[in-house]
């Protein structure tokens, strides 16, 4: 039988969560995140900023989330507690630094469960005009924040259900796809190279800022590490979570971008940049096709809100233990449940606001800043704890994997765009000034940041 780990293995902590969750359990957990129905969301423009290369794009974001995704599983194994990116960068680094990271993190787990409800909403707005978006919006609030209340558990069993669904799904839209081509639709061979270099319009520049947008797919594997207070075995099943995660979703993006770009290969044409795969899935199969596929993005947002609701209250649980936030309020668990309730509805309440003012567009990017950032800062974690504090000179493992997963994601991350970069860096700012208030201008040192 495997050690029932528990968090004082590691840390001055006590066992608050429940360890419920197997292997399997936490990869379907980063599937769910990510969902495998993802580029749904952003095909049409990173489509068309890309040329119909997009393939190409999702590819070089897939390396670069692998990277990233190992490092993550590196710092589970060393610190196997809730808080992730802000977690690991605390305790290799520096504590202001995780705080920073964890604030990035933090604005990247807020706007998921926003966005999804934001999406969710407009589609079923779609489906069935009679309600309007802003029932849907509270439907699908109450629905995902009452299965995070009652538990991880009762999540794990839906995310189980539904991402079979919506695996089920992509992979009849890519066959009715392929169909297609090979009956003479579109490029009319399923053999090209041009979803991933057409000489005529490949420019390094339209890729790379390609591929920071599709980093938006694959935000969501890291959010496993948020459970490891609740895996059975959080040193053995994290990290092949993470990397497991990112992977399968990695080749379904590329295939089913592919597969689009084979069947409606002139990108500039699509009726509805927001709605291009909808209008693809319809030219494969037709309306039926098409509803099925808009019913499989509506699930979609069901699948992620969950995850990204439960990782960001988990990720504020980890600061509010920290007495980097409130702890009275952010390190309240349910009676009943033990889940940490008053976060959960904290997202809840700020998800509904920003669905019913932003627009997607403008998050969708912000998600970037936030993920990308804590990436950085959790590549860096691996090399300064592993490579210098323990001294273990693994060059490939300890310094080379996650260096490149830095720069990587550093590369991307500088490609955002203006707007973005400014906004992020006023959230972070933000954070600063936060900080220096609740620490009294850095004089009062929270109890667990003593002998860092």
């Amino acid at each position: 039988m495997d050690k029932q780990f528990t968090v004082s293995d590691t840390q001055n902590y006590s066992q608050q969560f429940k360890r419920v969750l197997s292997l399997k359990d936490l990869i379907i957990y980063g599937i769910a995140f990510m969902t495998p129905i993802a580029p749904a969301y952003i095909y049409g423009s990173a489509a068309e900023s890309t040329k119909g290369m997009l393939s190409l794009s999702y590819l070089i974001a897939m390396l670069a989330m692998m990277f990233s995704a190992y490092s993550y599983g590196k710092m589970a194994a060393a610190f196997p507690v809730a808080g992730s990116t802000y977690s690991y960068t605390q305790r290799a680094i520096n504590p202001y630094l995780g705080f920073f990271s964890g604030w990035a993190m933090f604005m990247d787990y807020v706007l998921v469960p926003l966005i999804v409800f934001m999406v969710g909403a407009s589609y079923a707005n779609a489906l069935v005009p009679a309600v309007p978006y802003w029932v849907w919006v509270l439907i699908i609030a109450a629905v995902i924040t009452a299965v995070n209340i009652v538990g991880i558990e009762l999540a794990a069993k839906a995310n189980n259900v539904l991402v079979l669904f919506m695996g089920i799904v992509v992979l009849v839209f890519i066959v009715f796809c392929f169909k297609a081509v090979s009956q003479g639709a579109g490029e009319g061979t399923l053999i090209s190279i041009k979803p991933f270099f057409d000489s005529e319009n490949f420019s390094t520049t339209l890729i790379i800022s390609g591929a920071a947008m599709a980093c938006f797919s694959f935000l969501g594997f890291d959010s496993i590490t948020t459970l490891s207070e609740e895996a059975l075995d959080p040193r053995r099943d994290i990290w092949k979570a993470a990397i497991l995660s990112c992977f399968i979703c990695g080749i379904l993006f590329i295939v089913q971008a592919y597969a689009a770009q084979l069947l409606w290969p002139d990108v500039t044409t699509f009726p509805s940049s927001d709605a291009a795969l909808f209008d693809i899935a319809k030219k494969a199969g037709g309306p039926a096709m098409a509803t099925l596929y808009t019913v499989a993005v509506v699930i979609s947002t069901l699948t992620a809100g969950l995850t990204g609701q439960s990782s960001a209250s988990r990720l504020m649980f980890g600061m509010g233990r920290d007495q980097v936030l409130p702890k009275s309020f952010f390190t309240h668990l349910h009676p009943k449940f033990n889940t940490p309730v008053y976060n959960i509805m904290l997202m809840c309440s700020i998800s509904i606001v920003g669905a019913l003012l932003l627009p997607v567009s403008t998050v969708a990017e912000l998600m970037n800043f936030g993920g990308l950032a804590g990436f950085m800062c959790v590549n860096l974690s691996v090399i300064v704890y592993y490579f210098f504090t323990k001294k273990e000179k693994k060059i490939f493992r300890n310094l080379v994997i996650p260096a490149l997963g830095f720069i990587i994601c550093f590369y991307l991350w500088i490609h955002l765009s203006h707007l973005t970069l400014k906004v992020g860096f006023i959230w972070l700012i933000v954070g600063a000034v936060y900080l220096a208030l609740s620490t009294r201008g850095f004089k009062k040192v929270p109890p667990v940041f003593k002998g860092m």
